[in-house]
């Protein structure tokens, strides 16, 4: 494995969380790197984070070309897309971003995170929406882990089953849009 990935969005969609998200689920197994940048703003500024994983010692945390990107926003689309590798993935919310061509040869996957997780009662769970998209799309991880692992970070803290459950009805639900849009590509 050799993953170079770019999380990025507005500050407050999460994006740094699914970034350590992503990252822990694959510490299991690999070397990872998770390096976050928060800029001056914080909510409402452009947040993003890059995650390596390999299985050999990681050199630099800096993604120069990712493999994966997963974005929010037009300006992180903007600014993060010329990045991709032309056999990457680049994944959008595409509530969000209008994406230009600037992510060249790249696949680019566009899923409603925003939407679905409002239909789903709370716009603040598009990013495991986006998890479970990614999941579908790569395989990093199993929604079996990616659930425990929900589980381990939102089970033990009391009142916080109603917040678990929305989370893994989010996961689930990215996991069979990007199943659905692959199936409707095929």
């Amino acid at each position: 494995m050799d993953e170079r990935m770019i999380f990025s969005g507005f500050g407050g969609q999460g994006l740094m969380t699914l970034g350590k998200f992503v990252a822990e689920l694959l510490m299991r197994r690999h070397q990872v790197t998770f390096f976050p940048s928060y800029g001056t703003e914080v909510r409402g500024g452009t947040a993003y984070c890059h995650v390596c994983a390999a299985d050999r010692p990681i050199a630099s945390p800096a993604v120069e070309h990712a493999t994966c990107l997963v974005v929010m926003n037009q300006m992180s689309y903007d600014r993060f897309a010329p990045l991709v590798r032309p056999d990457g993935l680049v994944l959008s919310n595409s509530g969000m971003v209008r994406p230009d061509g600037s992510h060249g040869r790249a696949r680019l996957v566009e899923i409603d995170a925003s939407g679905l997780a409002n239909r789903l009662g709370d716009v603040r769970v598009a990013n495991m929406v986006m998890l479970g998209a990614l999941l579908a799309l790569k395989p990093l991880a199993s929604e079996k882990d990616a659930a425990a692992l929900l589980e381990k970070k939102l089970g033990a803290e009391p009142g916080k089953r109603e917040i678990l459950d929305l989370n893994k009805k989010a996961l689930r639900t990215g996991l069979d849009e990007a199943g659905r849009l692959a199936s409707a590509r095929a």
